[in-house]
């Protein structure tokens, strides 16, 4: 296949939006911003690096270009026109692979590289890694692929799905006498794009005059149930406290909420409004609905992918302008929800600036309820505090705002136990040990890897294998990366072989074909575990294990086309070549009659 090189400055346009697509580029070094010209300027989609591919779904169908290319720093790519691009991806399966593996990657993950802020600060900019692939999108429908029938001929592969709606039923609010307010509720939601709702009016099997927490295990109960025998997404319920001035909205996701990532509402979360709510607050409740949403499949998260910015950007002015008259609970309801909504966001497209705006308002919720009430949505916003610092802090190599994420999912743990908040408890638990090890990286401080161990073995206290399996193997690979580097550190083989027995443990529920990107990452930490172990014992056994587990780990990656991990596996496998060949005995020494002849 026939490559040109070409180089380009900073603010170079390489395609403008409405070009003719006759070629597709890869790029070699630097970074390129792919951007698509909205209402209130440029909304930036992605940010490619060196090993990606742009350009290549207006290549395929030679459709109009449907967002401008433009250099981010100094950039050289390799260009492939139209027909050579087609002959290589027919001619190469393995080139086609590595760029159908590159698209669902941006649809499935949340890559920290794909992401854009537009002007004035506006959340809308921001493309989630879901919808990264609309780059070279049919015009009009940023969810359909250039020519899915193509691959479909070529590979026998599925066209990326089209977003499908999320369905949301809203149950009638306890102490709504006149049923005034749930049709309000109704009313801000009708007409919505990328939501249809509908009223449950039978309502949800639940005692009005139960203990708040048994309530709520009551209503997620029969609301799943609702869920799914209407075949719905979310639904709302909630109740109208007297004198009947407010109403408290919560929410109940069809899919499982996970625990752990930051912005996570969990069933106890609320959403206050006041009963003749204005517009902006129908903004506000239409975009808190969608964060709320857990999708159940790839068509529900590109619609929440599509719309969610945007609709959060639209919900700022109420939360910039909060009616009077509420309590403080009810202030720091609202702050709580519109950072988890933030949080959302940021994860989807790994924006730093959402990461920030998001922890700052978190630190407003926090400064609203007051270090004196220790309820329940405090000890939420420390959680997902400390989650979105973890972030930024990756993200900056920071280690003062890494001990700012520790201590926010310290103070969580002062309010959230075990046996009130299982499974919330457990994944902070979880994510403290990750800050912890992360931390000692830092300052090489052992007792800080103790601590992570500690987290690790609370996490595993709730999670387990045959109740949250996947939870349970995520917990018990973290569990082995600690194990191995404490081991490392004290040249502790049982340590070390700890890890690797947690690695396997592990890799029983992290399979090949069940989670193929997890099994890769645990057979690489499995073949560290057993090159460290066989470093310090001398034991040839292990080093082949090592050698085994670093070949299978390269091989996935190498197969997906990601270049990158593949070398670390790589690099990983020489080191355990390199002992074995050490090892290995140089055979007789020479006698002296062989020097004589």
């Amino acid at each position: 296949m026939k490559k040109t090189k070409q180089t380009f400055s900073d603010g170079d346009v390489i395609f403008r939006e409405g070009d003719t697509s006759d070629t597709a580029y890869e790029i070699v070094s630097g970074t390129v911003e792919i951007g698509k010209q909205g209402g209130d300027g440029t909304v930036k989609l992605a940010r490619l690096s060196a090993g990606e591919w742009f350009g290549e779904m207006g290549a395929l169908d030679h459709s109009t270009r449907n967002a401008t290319a433009r250099a981010a720093g100094d950039v050289t790519v390799n260009a492939i026109a139209r027909q050579d691009f087609l002959e290589g991806v027919r001619d190469q399966p393995d080139m086609a692979m590595s760029i159908m593996s590159k698209m669902a990657e941006r649809l499935r993950t949340a890559d920290s590289k794909l992401a854009g802020v537009a002007p004035n600060d506006s959340i809308a900019g921001v493309a989630p890694a879901q919808l990264a692939v609309a780059e070279e999108s049919a015009e009009g429908d940023p969810a359909k692929s250039a020519d899915t029938g193509f691959w479909d001929r070529l590979l026998g592969f599925k066209g990326v799905e089209r977003p499908e709606k999320i369905k949301i039923q809203v149950a009638p609010l306890f102490g709504d006498d006149d049923g005034q307010a749930t049709k309000r509720v109704i009313k801000a939601l009708e007409r919505r794009k990328g939501v249809k709702v509908r009223f449950f009016k039978k309502g949800l099997k639940v005692d009005p005059d139960a203990h708040p927490e048994d309530q709520a295990k009551a209503a997620d109960a029969a609301a799943r149930r609702v869920l799914a025998d209407t075949d719905s997404d979310l639904l709302i319920w909630g109740e109208v406290p007297t004198p009947g001035l407010t109403m408290h909205l919560k929410f109940v996701s069809f899919a499982a909420w996970n625990q752990d990532p930051a912005g996570n509402f969990g069933p106890k979360a609320m959403l206050p409004l006041v009963a003749d709510f204005d517009k902006n607050f129908a903004d506000f409740l239409y975009a808190v609905s969608l964060a709320a949403t857990v999708p159940k499949s790839e068509a529900k998260a590109a619609t929440l992918a599509r719309d969610l910015a945007l609709a959060l950007d639209n919900a700022r002015a109420a939360f910039e302008t909060p009616p009077g008259g509420m309590t403080r609970r009810e202030r720091g309801a609202i702050h709580l929800c519109y950072a988890n909504a933030l949080a959302t966001v940021a994860s989807q497209g790994g924006e730093p600036a959402l990461f920030g705006r998001a922890a700052k308002t978190y630190r407003e919720c926090l400064a609203v309820i007051g270090e004196n009430e220790l309820t329940h949505d405090w000890a939420s916003a420390q959680k997902n505090l400390g989650a979105t610092l973890q972030s930024l802090a990756e993200r900056d190599n920071n280690d003062d705002v890494l001990g700012e994420a520790a201590d926010a999912l310290r103070s969580a743990l002062k309010v959230l136990n075990k046996d009130d908040d299982a499974l919330e408890w457990a994944a902070t638990q979880n994510r403290l040990g990750e800050v912890l090890f992360r931390l000692d990286f830092e300052s090489g401080d052992t007792t800080m890897l103790k601590h992570a161990l500690g987290a690790y073995q609370s996490a595993l206290q709730v999670y387990t294998r045959a109740k949250t399996p996947m939870r349970w193997a995520e917990v018990m690979n973290n569990f082995a990366q600690v194990t191995q580097v404490l081991g490392e550190q004290l040249k502790n083989a049982e340590a070390l072989e700890k890890a690797a027995q947690a690695c396997r443990a592990a890799l029983e529920i992290r399979t090949k074909a069940k989670a193929p990107l997890l099994w890769a990452s645990t057979q690489n930490n499995l073949g560290s575990s057993l090159f460290l172990l066989g470093k310090l014992t001398k034991n040839e056994t292990h080093l082949l294990g090592a050698a085994e587990a670093f070949g299978l780990a390269s091989s996935l990656y190498q197969s997906r086309g990601m270049g990158k991990m593949a070398s670390v596996a790589e690099k990983n496998l020489s080191h355990v070549n390199q002992l074995l060949a050490q090892s290995q005995p140089k055979g007789p020494p020479e006698m002296d009659w062989e020097k004589d002849e």
